[in-house]
């Protein structure tokens, strides 16, 4: 993937998302999908970003292979598509230099999302993989109307103010079926798989329509640890999609395993355009049975505490004290112990006694509000540690801290509200495990940014019925499902929210 500098390109000179397919992967697409066998049939081929031609090139490598002639192969029905004006001409040139096939009446070098061609009967393309967020603020303002155009919007506000994080690819997927399509076509896109698996802005994704068109994901081959695309740690498949059919499930989903290809059945577990879960034999059963876990409003899931990439000075190794009012942290700092919380870290949840290792600064009051200016003066040793570190605590990024900093609170953090005072909070590791193992802490225990996240309880009672019911297996089998075991999205609050039901 790349993303370069952009200031003063043309569009024809962007790079967007490159993620060129190896011819090899070009065929597999092929052989799995008898796409050959439909082209040979005069079935018309149209790759929408085809970068340097390869998947439209794989059709012919793999015709060759099979004994064919390239005369022999009905090379006038490729067509392609590249926004880059250098990728379309080494395209071009590829296809004269190789096969001896002069097609630039086949070929266009124009945006896809401009493009108003004819409909052809496959699709088979590898759109580009990128952020709306992260794309050049010029092409930016220029696409933004197709997101609302080919129904790919929700929050139309997150989208006019650059913020979110739906995927380009989603879009072009979207263009490509509605305009580009004939009716009853099928596409088959190397693509990100979060457009299927994850939550967020791609959940637009998975309503399966297009205004009034409609399509279904047909089978979905997720290459898992196959290292196909150079440098991408994103995951990726490869898509079937058929047009004018309405989606059901579940849909048929090989994953590669073990140097294998397994089988699975993938569905959403509650709402349609929730992620799909991947699931198989009794786990089906298992979740067909789930019963959500109750909760208040009060005890939604959180993230822990989060720095803004201040952990230097908020988070504390050593922790000693000195009176009944102040600590010592970090062997030399002066600070008053009501706003020096103990921080969970991975060693308490490997650990029967529940030992300190870490400790946070919480500029707050117990209201979940942080402290007026007013408060922090009066709180000598707190005000003089803030204020020495003022400018830096300033220089931190981002929307959400930055709207605190504007009414005047820098030294505000993100994940701090009254929750984090409640007497009880359900803890457990969120990020880069394989199994869901939550624990009851009570206190004045911190969870730590988006390594922990809890479920904040009032009660005792309460809170042991809530731990009971996440310790039910369908829980662990739920995330399972989502194959994001060992990565940042193992457990966010996000996920475990799907499984409760707030009274």
């Amino acid at each position: 993937m790349t993303n370069t500098k952009t200031s003063g390109l043309s569009d024809n000179e962007l790079k967007i998302g490159v993620v060129f397919t190896p011819i090899k992967w070009g065929e597999f697409a092929i052989e799995k999908f008898d796409i050959f066998s439909k082209w040979m049939n005069g079935a018309s081929v149209f790759d929408p970003t085809m970068g340097e031609g390869n998947l439209l090139e794989s059709l012919i490598t793999y015709g060759l292979s099979k004994g064919y002639n390239i005369d022999e192969l009905p090379t006038q029905q490729l067509f392609g598509n590249e926004l880059n004006t250098v990728f379309y001409n080494n395209a071009r040139a590829k296809f004269k230099e190789k096969y001896d096939l002069d097609i630039t009446n086949n070929f266009w070098n124009v945006d896809i999302l401009k493009f108003e061609n004819n409909a052809y009967d496959i699709l088979f393309g590898n759109p580009p993989w990128q952020n709306f967020v992260d794309l050049p603020e010029r092409y930016k303002s220029k696409i933004k109307s197709d997101f609302f155009k080919y129904d790919l919007i929700g929050d139309s506000q997150s989208l006019l103010l650059g913020g979110s994080r739906i995927d380009i690819a989603a879009l072009i997927i979207q263009k490509s079926i509605k305009d580009l399509l004939n009716p009853k076509g099928d596409a088959y896109f190397f693509m990100p798989l979060s457009l299927l698996l994850n939550d967020g802005a791609n959940r637009h994704f998975r309503t399966y329509k297009i205004n009034d068109t409609k399509y279904a994901v047909r089978k979905v081959y997720d290459f898992n640890n196959l290292k196909i695309f150079n440098g991408i740690s994103t995951r990726y498949g490869l898509v079937h999609f058929s047009k004018d059919i309405s989606q059901t499930f579940p849909i048929d989903f090989v994953r590669y395993e073990n140097e294998c290809w397994k089988k699975y059945s993938a569905k959403p577990i509650f709402n349609l355009s929730d992620p799909l879960s991947i699931l198989e034999g009794e786990e089906n059963n298992l979740m067909m049975n789930y019963s959500p876990i109750k909760i208040k409003k009060e005890s939604t899931p959180r993230q822990g505490v989060n720095t803004c990439g201040a952990n230097k000075l908020f988070f504390f190794d050593t922790y000693k004290e000195l009176n009944s009012k102040t600590c010592i942290v970090s062997n030399d700092i002066s600070l008053p112990k009501e706003f020096v919380y103990p921080l969970l870290t991975s060693k308490n949840f490997k650990e029967k006694e529940l030992v300190p290792y870490k400790w946070v600064l919480l500029p707050y009051s117990k209201s979940g509000k942080p402290l007026a200016k007013q408060e922090l003066f009066e709180k000598k040793e707190l005000f003089n540690y803030l204020t020495q570190h003022e400018t830096q605590l300033n220089e931190r990024k981002g929307t959400l801290i930055g709207a605190w900093f504007k009414r005047g609170y820098w030294w505000a953090l993100l994940g701090v509200g009254p929750y984090n005072f409640f007497k009880y909070k359900i803890v457990w590791e969120a990020y880069g495990k394989n199994s869901f193992n939550p624990m009851l802490v009570s206190g004045e225990w911190q969870a730590s940014q988006s390594l922990q996240s809890y479920i904040p309880v009032k009660t005792l009672d309460e809170a042991k019925r809530v731990l009971s019911e996440l310790q039910n297996p369908a829980v662990e089998t739920y995330l399972l499902s989502l194959k994001m075991e060992g990565t940042m999205n193992w457990a966010q609050p996000g996920k475990i929210k799907k499984l409760l039901q707030v009274e």
